[in-house]
């Protein structure tokens, strides 16, 4: 007895679809193959929906058909083009789409949303961002930059940072976030802003993952556990982290127990308190150094660890 494609089991199946649709310039080849191969692929497709242009988020909206199908995660990669203003319009309308209807849904649940694109100061835009990305609920976000990592460049830039740190608030799905290439307001150094944290409260967050980061608030990384409660936290990660540009230091765990210090003392009256939140510090947040410069800037020698 011959086995034949048909008797593919589907563990079996659907890895080698997967990896054939997304490393093939004609990914639609092997939905050709029988209707086994069509019936798996065409699922696949929808159920992990990537993006390389805005051309295809604008086509996916104004498209009527989803395929029946739910899907589990958006991933936007625009390496190495331009990423218009309007792409966030199609960003939304495309999401708009992947609602499923009857269930009351405000948002479309999702496993990952994935960003790899730039955005612009100039950009005036943004209310469309925030628009875009309110539509969304993910379990998982990330958003990193499309240069390759040795690069350090800018990818979200400061009114989009501060705008994304206000949308998270929102996902009460979310349990993991992970930006990269982040420039946070140079409007405030000097300013005391340090009660103010990072992020609003979110019950669910589990890791916190920032990193090549630039004018990035000790007191606001510190305030995440002298103000906020997130008991559901259990890991921050701050890599190539900076208080001002990439020519000044990294921050390091030390510089978030000062802040913390200072946030706290004016009005403590339980050191046991200020002692848990210290030893949760110390416990839940690494502070480490990823890329060196070859030379000048904040140059690390050993341990990636900053302390």
């Amino acid at each position: 007895m011959h086995a034949t494609l048909d008797d593919l089991p589907p563990e079996i199946l659907l890895p080698i679809i997967a990896y054939t649709l997304y490393g093939e310039s004609v990914p639609s080849n092997i939905l050709c193959v029988n209707h086994q191969f069509r019936n798996a692929g065409v699922e696949w497709l929808y159920r992990n929906l990537r993006f390389h242009s805005p051309e295809q988020l604008k086509l996916f909206a104004q498209t009527g058909e989803n395929a029946g199908v739910v899907p589990r995660s958006v991933t936007v990669d625009l390496t190495g083009k331009y990423a218009r203003a309007d792409v966030w319009q199609y960003l939304r309308e495309a999401l708009c789409r992947c609602y499923k209807p009857g269930l009351g849904q405000k948002q479309v649940l999702l496993e990952i949303l994935c960003l790899k694109l730039h955005s612009y100061s100039q950009d005036t835009s943004h209310h469309l961002f925030e628009e875009a990305l309110s539509v969304a609920n993910p379990r998982i976000f990330r958003w990193t930059g499309p240069d390759p990592d040795h690069h350090f460049s800018t990818a979200i830039v400061a009114p989009v940072a501060r705008r994304l740190c206000r949308i998270f608030g929102t996902w009460s799905n979310i349990q993991d976030i992970t930006v990269t290439n982040i420039a946070f307001s140079s409007e405030f150094l000097g300013v005391d802003e340090s009660a103010t944290p990072l992020l609003p409260e979110i019950p669910g967050l589990r890791t916190l993952y920032v990193g090549q980061a630039t004018f990035l608030s000790a007191g606001s990384v510190a305030a995440l556990f002298c103000v906020n409660r997130m008991a559901s936290l259990e890991r921050v990660r701050l890599v190539d982290a900076y208080c001002e540009s990439i020519w000044g230091s990294r921050i390091r765990r030390s510089d978030i127990e000062k802040a913390a210090q200072t946030i706290m003392f004016p009005q403590l009256r339980d050191v046991v308190q200020y002692e848990g939140v210290l030893s949760r510090i110390q416990n839940l947040l690494t502070c480490e150094k990823k890329t060196e410069r070859i030379i000048g800037g904040d140059r690390v020698e050993g341990s990636i660890f900053l302390v």
